[in-house]
């Protein structure tokens, strides 16, 4: 404890009360010297004891107790340091300025790690948050470890004043070189099968060395170019598929790298179908046509071309064709010059009988094999000799007719990979599914049968066909479940998922990794026909590698969830599959700039009476710490300087008047009234 004095003041009146007063008599005393008044001195000392009446002034005699001045370390522990390698220097460097000041007296010593979010590393705000508790009058300075890359320097330094000295200490080498890539511009969706633009730059610190840039979708490469680093480049990547496709742009490694995670940017594109262009032929009037019609014709995304063959050429009669109803068949327009317009074609019940002719059958298949899709639905005539297998798509079929129909009731059922199978999994209560009457016999030579019918026979295959696929359903009759004939089937929701199936809805597919971003983490699933699949390998931003395990939520269907300390990209391998997902900003500001920079905070640190010391990549490059007054020079080539302030806490006090306070007021009065006297003279 130590003993003080001061002058004190005990008012008679309200503050505002005597800041009204005083304002009154100084316009009164200046409007009295304007006039040219004889005493001015005499009547402003008589206000001034007026005044002090109304203050009523005492001596303060205090019993103090020192305050301990408060120094802030601040160590920056963000994803930019990781990547870069330097978090560890910075907690060392930053642990070894702790324990300097700690050896000073008469200092609290606070330490404070920064964590980067989203908006990238605070530090001036962690500052400001962490002394907001403190008096002024007690911060002996603060001292920052950081590699420099704050995304919040302020924008006006010197009401910060008061919070310094504030010193840099950087950790790493701002001379080190790094290449990086960032893009200019993405788009969040593009129509499928047609190129999109994505704009970017490479920044190279070491010169505009030709750069070559790849860019992936999914995992899967699609395309690369030559750029020139440190100029806008320009590239046109293609979606290959519907839904949510994540686009990869990676640039080559440069001659000095930092870390490789910033030559990598990525975005989310959402990849969408022009139309859907269908083709469905009908062999013959039935009374299952009008299902599929109906089924494509509720899809506002499909434009179909229907054709049904009324009347084959060998019924000729001599009605003029005015006179008919009918429109010819367009063979030649339909199956030559515009067949590679079709993304799915449909032949429903349909016999050859000389109006396609077989090189079109031929063209078919190769259109297939290059990506499109061909669904037959087996009619009785199937069996026979003017069957479909017999012609040129025999070679991608996966099953062929036995020559046999049958004709009794039987009900539709789900096979055993038919009950893993997406076109097939989750349908509801196949025992309650109604019964069909007829069946084309066939046997499997390819692909996968998903539904079986009388005697366990295959009636729905299913198969791929180079890039395209195919399907094949033994009988035509799943209209009796669109009428609800022995109590109805999931008519609807089968035939609209093996549509999709056929088109290649990314959702539909047999062998599927996804991976998905929560609250909590990362949840992925694995669909498969096979076994249980082994555990996920998933990659961190960083690059670093873990596994997690699957468990079985559905036939076929394993899911699994880790958490993901790690913001930006992640991404989930499994056999051959890949997949991504984004856990906060996809391209995390902390990643777009690694370098050691001195120069964002320098202003912060010059407006506190700071300075910027560089410790080098490893952080052992330490300024010693000294004490100095308050405002005197807290910076020097080798040593930072922490305020000492002399801050105090008045433990107790006893206040003596200086005299009653109308004893002030009368000796006012008195030079008053001699003022008044001198005037009169």
């Amino acid at each position: 404890m130590i003993a003080g004095a001061r002058i004190g003041f005990d008012p008679a009146l309200p503050m505002a009360a005597l800041i009204a007063l005083a304002v009154l008599a100084a316009l009164a005393l200046a409007f009295y010297a304007w006039r040219g008044g004889a005493a001015p001195i005499t009547r402003a000392a008589g206000l001034a004891l007026l005044f002090a009446g109304l203050m009523q002034p005492q001596y303060v005699r205090e019993t103090r107790e020192p305050a301990e001045d408060v120094a802030l370390v601040v160590i920056d522990q963000s994803e930019s340091l990781a990547l870069a390698g330097r978090s560890e220097a910075a907690r060392t460097a930053g642990e070894a300025i702790a324990q300097q000041l700690a050896e000073q007296p008469g200092l609290d010593v606070r330490v404070r790690e920064v964590r980067s979010t989203g908006d990238g590393t605070l530090i001036t705000t962690s500052v400001e948050d962490a002394l907001a508790d403190v008096a002024r009058d007690r911060i002996g300075g603060v001292v920052i470890v950081t590699d420099g890359q704050a995304a919040d320097p302020p924008q006006e330094p010197n009401r910060l004043a008061e919070l310094g000295p504030a010193h840099i200490l950087i950790v790493g080498d701002p001379d080190r070189g790094d290449r990086r890539l960032e893009l200019e511009s993405a788009p969040t969706f593009g129509i499928v099968g047609e190129p999109m633009r994505v704009t970017g730059r490479v920044i190279d610190t070491s010169g505009n060395a030709q750069v070559r840039v790849r860019v992936s979708i999914d995992g899967v490469r699609a395309t690369e170019t030559l750029v020139r680093a440190n100029q806008p480049f320009a590239i046109d990547v293609t979606l290959r598929k519907r839904g949510r496709n994540m686009v990869i742009v990676e640039a080559d490694e440069g001659p000095q790298e930092i870390t490789l995670a910033n030559n990598r940017a990525a975005f989310a594109a959402n990849g969408v179908r022009d139309r859907l262009r269908v083709l469905l032929v009908t062999g013959e009037p039935h009374q299952g046509a009008r299902v599929w019609r109906n089924l494509l014709k509720s899809d506002p995304a499909v434009d179909l071309v229907h054709f049904t063959i009324l009347r084959p050429p060998e019924k000729q009669d001599f009605t003029p064709l005015h006179e008919l109803a009918l429109i010819p068949f367009p063979t030649e327009e339909l199956f030559e010059r515009r067949l590679n317009e079709f993304d799915l074609i449909i032949f429903d019940r349909y016999n050859r009988r000389g109006i396609l002719q077989a090189y079109y059958f031929a063209s078919i298949a190769r259109r297939i094999e290059q990506g499109g899709a061909l669904l037959i639905t087996a009619g009785p005539g199937e069996a026979g000799m003017d069957g479909l297998y017999r012609t040129a798509l025999a070679g991608i079929l996966p099953s062929q007719p036995t020559g046999n129909v049958i004709r009794r009731a039987y009900r539709p059922a789900p096979t055993q990979i038919g009950s893993r199978h997406p076109v097939v999994r989750g349908l509801p209560s196949p025992e309650r599914w109604g019964r069909w009457s007829m069946q084309v016999d066939a046997r499997v030579t390819d692909g996968q049968s998903v539904l079986a019918g009388a005697d366990g026979r295959p009636l729905l295959v299913l198969d791929r066909a180079g890039e395209g696929r195919v399907a094949q359903l033994w009988s035509d009759q799943a209209w009796l479940w669109a009428r609800g004939y022995d109590g109805g089937g999931p008519h609807g929701e089968l035939l609209r998922r093996l549509a999709h199936w056929l088109m290649q809805e990314p959702e539909l597919e047999d062998e599927r990794l996804t991976l998905d971003s929560t609250p909590a983490g990362l949840e992925f699933e694995r669909a498969t026909l096979g076994n249980a699949p082994g555990p996920v390998e998933l990659i961190a931003p960083s690059g670093a590698r873990s596994t997690a395990p699957f468990s079985e939520n559905a036939p076929g269907v394993y899911r699994g969830d880790t958490p993901a300390p790690e913001q930006g990209l992640w991404e989930a391998r499994s056999g051959n599959l890949r997949a991504f997902a984004a856990v906060g900003p996809l391209n995390p500001r902390e990643a777009a700039a690694l370098n050691a920079d001195p120069e964002i905070l320098r202003p912060f640190a010059q407006a506190t009476g700071g300075g910027v010391v560089l410790t080098g990549e490893d952080g052992r490059d330490l300024p010693q710490v000294r004490r100095v007054d308050r405002g005197a020079r807290a910076e020097g080539g080798d040593w930072i300087g922490i305020e000492r302030n002399g801050a105090y806490v008045v433990r107790a006090a006893q206040a003596t008047p200086l005299g009653p306070g109308w004893a002030w007021s009368i000796a006012g009065m008195a030079l008053l009234m001699l003022g008044w006297r001198r005037e009169a003279v």
